[in-house]
Protein backbone atom coordinates (compact mmCIF):
# COMPACT_ATOMS: atom_id res chain seq x y z
CA UNK A 1 0.00 0.00 0.00
CA UNK A 2 1.41 3.86 -0.39
CA UNK A 3 1.29 6.07 2.57
CA UNK A 4 2.14 9.34 3.47
CA UNK A 5 2.45 11.81 6.25
CA UNK A 6 0.33 14.87 5.79
CA UNK A 7 -1.22 17.85 7.14
CA UNK A 8 -5.03 18.27 6.08
CA UNK A 9 -6.89 21.31 5.55
CA UNK A 10 -9.74 22.75 8.08
CA UNK A 11 -13.17 23.39 6.13
CA UNK A 12 -12.95 26.71 5.69
CA UNK A 13 -9.42 26.89 3.65
CA UNK A 14 -10.97 24.24 1.55
CA UNK A 15 -13.63 25.98 0.55
CA UNK A 16 -11.52 28.65 -0.80
CA UNK A 17 -9.83 26.84 -2.74
CA UNK A 18 -12.52 25.24 -4.50
CA UNK A 19 -13.28 28.59 -5.46
CA UNK A 20 -10.09 28.95 -7.31
CA UNK A 21 -10.82 25.45 -8.85
CA UNK A 22 -13.99 26.33 -10.04
CA UNK A 23 -12.58 29.46 -11.46
CA UNK A 24 -10.16 27.39 -13.61
CA UNK A 25 -12.45 24.37 -14.00
CA UNK A 26 -14.05 26.64 -16.50
CA UNK A 27 -10.30 27.13 -18.63
CA UNK A 28 -8.81 24.03 -19.50
CA UNK A 29 -10.82 19.93 -19.44
CA UNK A 30 -6.71 18.55 -19.60
CA UNK A 31 -6.86 19.37 -16.19
CA UNK A 32 -8.23 16.22 -13.14
CA UNK A 33 -8.86 18.51 -10.32
CA UNK A 34 -7.99 17.51 -6.82
CA UNK A 35 -11.15 16.30 -4.85
CA UNK A 36 -10.57 19.23 -2.23
CA UNK A 37 -11.28 16.73 0.75
CA UNK A 38 -7.69 15.38 -1.03
CA UNK A 39 -6.10 18.35 -0.45
CA UNK A 40 -2.95 18.52 2.26
CA UNK A 41 0.24 19.33 2.46
CA UNK A 42 2.57 16.37 2.29
CA UNK A 43 4.90 16.04 5.05
CA UNK A 44 6.67 12.68 3.59
CA UNK A 45 5.66 10.38 1.19
CA UNK A 46 6.55 7.23 2.25
CA UNK A 47 5.64 4.88 -1.05
CA UNK A 48 4.70 1.12 -1.42
CA UNK A 49 5.03 0.36 2.47
CA UNK A 50 4.68 -3.48 3.47
CA UNK A 51 1.21 -3.91 5.24
CA UNK A 52 3.49 -5.58 7.81
CA UNK A 53 5.07 -1.72 8.51
CA UNK A 54 1.92 0.25 8.86
CA UNK A 55 1.71 -0.11 12.81
CA UNK A 56 5.00 0.98 12.63
CA UNK A 57 4.44 3.79 10.42
CA UNK A 58 1.16 4.83 12.84
CA UNK A 59 3.44 4.57 15.77
CA UNK A 60 6.43 6.65 14.67
CA UNK A 61 3.63 9.23 12.89
CA UNK A 62 1.87 9.53 16.54
CA UNK A 63 5.62 9.86 18.91
CA UNK A 64 7.01 12.27 16.49
CA UNK A 65 4.42 14.68 16.35
CA UNK A 66 3.43 14.23 20.42
CA UNK A 67 6.86 15.79 20.61
CA UNK A 68 5.82 18.82 18.01
CA UNK A 69 4.13 22.06 19.03
CA UNK A 70 1.06 22.91 16.77
CA UNK A 71 1.95 24.53 13.83
CA UNK A 72 0.99 27.58 11.72
CA UNK A 73 0.46 27.53 8.11
CA UNK A 74 -0.47 29.83 5.78
CA UNK A 75 -1.95 29.43 2.63
CA UNK A 76 -1.17 31.31 -0.70
CA UNK A 77 -0.69 32.45 -4.17
CA UNK A 78 -0.15 30.00 -6.57
CA UNK A 79 1.79 28.45 -9.38
CA UNK A 80 2.59 25.50 -11.50
CA UNK A 81 5.14 22.53 -11.59
CA UNK A 82 7.37 22.40 -13.65
CA UNK A 83 7.92 26.89 -13.89
CA UNK A 84 8.19 26.50 -17.34
CA UNK A 85 6.92 24.16 -20.47
CA UNK A 86 4.14 22.12 -20.23
CA UNK A 87 1.88 22.63 -16.77
CA UNK A 88 2.28 18.81 -14.95
CA UNK A 89 1.00 20.05 -11.21
CA UNK A 90 -1.07 23.34 -10.35
CA UNK A 91 -0.70 24.06 -6.55
CA UNK A 92 -1.22 26.36 -4.20
CA UNK A 93 1.41 27.69 -1.93
CA UNK A 94 2.71 27.73 2.00
CA UNK A 95 3.81 30.89 3.19
CA UNK A 96 6.89 30.68 5.02
CA UNK A 97 7.13 28.00 5.31
CA UNK A 98 6.80 28.32 9.33
CA UNK A 99 9.67 27.82 11.10
CA UNK A 100 7.30 25.15 12.89
CA UNK A 101 6.42 23.14 9.36
CA UNK A 102 10.40 22.93 8.56
CA UNK A 103 11.17 21.43 12.05
CA UNK A 104 7.91 19.19 11.87
CA UNK A 105 9.09 18.01 8.12
CA UNK A 106 12.59 17.63 9.36
CA UNK A 107 11.22 15.53 12.21
CA UNK A 108 9.20 13.11 9.84
CA UNK A 109 12.19 12.69 7.54
CA UNK A 110 14.43 11.81 10.92
CA UNK A 111 12.15 9.51 12.56
CA UNK A 112 11.36 7.41 9.24
CA UNK A 113 14.75 7.11 8.21
CA UNK A 114 15.00 5.03 11.29
CA UNK A 115 12.58 2.87 9.62
CA UNK A 116 14.68 2.59 6.54
CA UNK A 117 12.88 5.07 4.37
CA UNK A 118 14.57 7.63 2.83
CA UNK A 119 15.26 10.66 3.36
CA UNK A 120 13.73 13.27 0.30
CA UNK A 121 16.83 14.86 -1.15
CA UNK A 122 14.96 17.83 -2.68
CA UNK A 123 14.19 21.08 -0.78
CA UNK A 124 11.33 20.72 1.57
CA UNK A 125 8.82 23.09 -0.78
CA UNK A 126 5.75 22.81 1.18
CA UNK A 127 2.36 23.20 -0.98
CA UNK A 128 -1.37 21.69 -2.06
CA UNK A 129 -1.70 20.50 -5.06
CA UNK A 130 -4.84 20.85 -6.41
CA UNK A 131 -5.06 19.48 -10.12
CA UNK A 132 -2.71 17.56 -12.02
CA UNK A 133 -2.64 17.73 -16.15
CA UNK A 134 -3.77 15.10 -18.10
CA UNK A 135 -2.45 16.57 -21.21
CA UNK A 136 0.61 18.94 -20.44
CA UNK A 137 0.32 20.25 -23.95
CA UNK A 138 -2.88 21.97 -23.90
CA UNK A 139 -2.63 23.45 -20.06
CA UNK A 140 -1.27 27.08 -21.21
CA UNK A 141 -4.50 29.11 -20.36
CA UNK A 142 -4.50 27.62 -16.91
CA UNK A 143 -0.75 28.37 -16.46
CA UNK A 144 -1.49 32.17 -17.56
CA UNK A 145 -4.51 32.05 -15.48
CA UNK A 146 -2.70 30.85 -12.43
CA UNK A 147 -0.10 33.22 -12.95
CA UNK A 148 -2.78 36.21 -12.75
CA UNK A 149 -4.07 34.66 -9.37
CA UNK A 150 -0.26 34.40 -7.97
CA UNK A 151 -1.78 36.99 -5.14
CA UNK A 152 -4.58 34.42 -4.29
CA UNK A 153 -5.08 34.18 -0.51
CA UNK A 154 -6.53 31.24 1.35
CA UNK A 155 -6.13 32.46 5.26
CA UNK A 156 -4.21 31.05 7.83
CA UNK A 157 -5.02 28.12 10.54
CA UNK A 158 -3.23 26.20 12.90
CA UNK A 159 -2.97 22.40 12.37
CA UNK A 160 -2.99 20.40 15.25
CA UNK A 161 -2.44 16.76 13.98
CA UNK A 162 -0.46 15.13 11.40
CA UNK A 163 -2.27 12.40 9.48
CA UNK A 164 -1.25 9.12 7.96
CA UNK A 165 -2.85 8.63 5.16
CA UNK A 166 -3.03 5.64 2.78
CA UNK A 167 -3.56 6.33 -1.17
CA UNK A 168 -4.90 3.54 -3.69
CA UNK A 169 -4.33 4.95 -7.24
CA UNK A 170 -7.46 4.10 -9.36
CA UNK A 171 -8.66 5.47 -12.95
CA UNK A 172 -10.73 8.24 -11.54
CA UNK A 173 -7.61 9.27 -9.28
CA UNK A 174 -6.76 8.26 -5.88
CA UNK A 175 -9.18 7.38 -2.69
CA UNK A 176 -7.50 8.48 0.54
CA UNK A 177 -7.81 6.82 3.80
CA UNK A 178 -6.74 8.17 6.95
CA UNK A 179 -4.90 5.41 9.12
CA UNK A 180 -4.00 7.22 11.75
CA UNK A 181 -4.14 11.10 13.87
CA UNK A 182 -1.20 11.94 15.62
CA UNK A 183 -2.02 15.09 17.65
CA UNK A 184 0.63 17.58 17.67
CA UNK A 185 1.06 17.96 21.16
CA UNK A 186 4.50 19.33 22.31
CA UNK A 187 5.35 22.90 23.51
Amino acid sequence: MRCFIAIELPTGVRDRLVALQTSLRELDSQIRWTRPEHVHVTLKFLGDVPDTQVTDICRTAIETAARLPPIGVEVAGAGCFPPGGPVRIVWVGVIGPSPELTACHAACEEAFARLGYLPETRPFRPHLTIGRSRDPKGARQVRETVAANGDFRCGRFTATELAVIQSVLGRSGPTYTRLARAPLAGR
